[in-house]
Order: C-alpha cells, then sequence, then structure tokens
C-alpha cells in the first residue's frame, strides 16, 4: 500500500501540491473561494500560461527560449504606441509579426548555425530589451485607444477574453502535440535529435519552428497584459522566462525533452497562481514571497529526481 502511495504522488506530484495548496487556503483564507478572487487566480495564469504553452513546445523540442520576457514587452510596447496611427486588428498583425521576426532570428542562429540556446536567447533578449527601452525613452506608455483595452478586459458571459483565449490555445496546443505529425516529430527531435534525423525527420525545421512559436506565444502575452493595465512599458516581463520555464517543468514536462504536454504544464501555472493567490491574502512579506516560491520548485523538481533514481536504482 505505501509503496502504491508513492507511485500515485511520484506520477501526479503537481496535482497533488496544487491540491493541497488549494485545500489549505480554502480555511485560512475567507476571501480565496470568493468568484473575484479566483478569476484572478484564472487571469494571472491565463497571460503567463500563453506563453507557457509556446515554451512546452520548445522544451518537449530539447530547447528554451530566455528571450520570450523582452518580447513580450517590447511586443505590448509596439501595441500601444501604434494605436494613435492603425486600426486594432492591424496592430495585433502587425505586434504578432515583430515576435516572428524574433522568432527567426533565434531559430536561424540555433538551428541554422547550430548556435547555444542559452546564450543567443538571452543576448537577442538583450537586443529587444534594448530596443524597447529606446523607443519608450525607458518611460511606460499609456494607451490611448479605449478599444484595446476590452482585449484582455471585456467579459463573454463573465469570463475574461485573456481566459478564454487561454483555454483555446490549451485545446489548440495540446491537440497539435498529441493529434499531429507536427506533434509526433516534435516529441521525437526533443527525444533524441540524432535518432530523429536518421528517421528522417527534419530537425533543423522543427527546431526552427519551436522559437518562432514561442515568439509569437510572447507577442499574445504582451498584447494581453498591456491591454489589461492599458499600458506598455519595457520593463514588463522581466521575471517571465524563469517562472514560465518553471511553471512548465514543475508541471511535469522534462527539461531533457521528449516528456510533456500542454494539459501538465497548465497544472504548474495554477501552483504558482494559486501560490501567489495565497501569499497576498496572507499578508507575505514580498521578499520572503520569492523565496518561498523558490523553495516550491526545489521541492518538487527534488522529489521528480528522487523518484527518478530510486525508479533506476529498482530495476
Amino acid at each position: 500500500m505505501p509503496s502504491k502511495a508513492f507511485n500515485l504522488i511520484k506520477s501526479q506530484k503537481a496535482l497533488v501540491v496544487l491540491a493541497l495548496l488549494f485545500v489549505a487556503m480554502c480555511f485560512a483564507s475567507p476571501y480565496f473561494l470568493t468568484a473575484s478572487n479566483l478569476i484572478n487566480i484564472l487571469v494571472q495564469c491565463s497571460i503567463n500560461g500563453i506563453m507557457a504553452f509556446g515554451m512546452t513546445f520548445a522544451i518537449i523540442g530539447g530547447e528554451f527560449d530566455l528571450s520570450i520576457g523582452s518580447t513580450m514587452a517590447l511586443c505590448g510596447l509596439v501595441s500601444v504606441m501604434l494605436q494613435p496611427y492603425l486600426s486594432i486588428p492591424m496592430v495585433l498583425l502587425l505586434v504578432v509579426a515583430v515576435g516572428g521576426v524574433v522568432g527567426l532570428l533565434n531559430g536561424f542562429l540555433i538551428a541554422h548555425q547550430k548556435a547555444n540556446a542559452f546564450i543567443i536567447t538571452i543576448a537577442s533578449g538583450m537586443l529587444v530589451k534594448g530596443i524597447a527601452l529606446t523607443i519608450s525613452d525607458g518611460s511606460p506608455v499609456i494607451g490611448s485607444n479605449a478599444a484595446y483595452s476590452t482585449i484582455a478586459n471585456g467579459t463573454i458571459l463573465g469570463i475574461p477574453h485573456a481566459v478564454t483565449l487561454f483555454f483555446l490555445l490549451l485545446i489548440v496546443a495540446q491537440w497539435v502535440l498529441t493529434r499531429t505529425a507536427f506533434g509526433r516529430n516534435l516529441y521525437a527531435v526533443g527525444g533524441d535529435a540524432t535518432v530523429a534525423a536518421y528517421a528522417g525527420i527534419k530537425v533543423r525545421f522543427y527546431k526552427w519552428s519551436i522559437f518562432v512559436i514561442t515568439a509569437v506565444t510572447a507577442a499574445l502575452g504582451g498584447i494581453l497584459l498591456s491591454s489589461k493595465l492599458n499600458t506598455g512599458s519595457p520593463i514588463h516581463g522581466d521575471s517571465v522566462p524563469l517562472t514560465v520555464i518553471s511553471s512548465v517543468v514543475i508541471g511535469g514536462t522534462a527539461l531533457s525533452g521528449g516528456e510533456g504536454s500542454a494539459l501538465r504544464t497548465v497544472v504548474g501555472l495554477l501552483i504558482f497562481s494559486v501560490l501567489d493567490s495565497a501569499l497576498n491574502l496572507l499578508n507575505i512579506y514580498p521578499y520572503y514571497q520569492l523565496g518561498l516560491k523558490g523553495l516550491l520548485v526545489i521541492v518538487i523538481v527534488g522529489f521528480d529526481c528522487y523518484a527518478r533514481n530510486r525508479k533506476k536504482a529498482v530495476a
């Protein structure tokens, strides 16, 4: 019986942590289960979550992208700055195209030129951040079109558009990963790129696609955040890469590649969002909050490593 319990916790560790957090907060704060707080949790989860879906594709494919925070900031800023000159649909198309260009640059250098993803995405993030700071003179820019704020803040049957878009993209991401040749080949590339190449899979194409996907989802995240706040800022997204990657990993997507899913990522996102809500409702000092989040990641990942090593020892 203990062995079965251990195996259950091991296989569903993120869900167990989420359930424990949720139950604990139901008793700890009377405000946790209110409709407004639950909606706020989902909205927070949605903005990071859209980018986390892109990062899920990247990590499954054996890569990661540290430039998404800067891409998010630039795209949010550009979307606000273009409002006086273009219609909202044109603004959205151009901003998504800006994200796509960043992804193409990263993909070219990493997939085509065999550059190191860690170095390239840090460097491109610095470049993009520099552009954002330059065009805004380092200051936030307030939106001039009231309709723009409805992109994230508008509702359908009481559900914010950001949450609706999040769930739509969840369905699309999960379908692509589990029901299409692209998804199957991406798992193969992340599992072993050399074997995938011998099997006839165009590894370079999939590696390139990864970075376009992450950059486009970062652009969507930038649009939603700037719409929610009605403000674009070059400092938005500074902590996004680590938050997003941590959410994907604690959800159960392996950093080594070839394993994971969009549904697992949602669990990781909810853990962070519920934890954020809990710490704020309990008036935990902000500096302590960062340490507690880091401790949570260490505990979950550490338990996963322990379980994997235990399984290998038994085998």
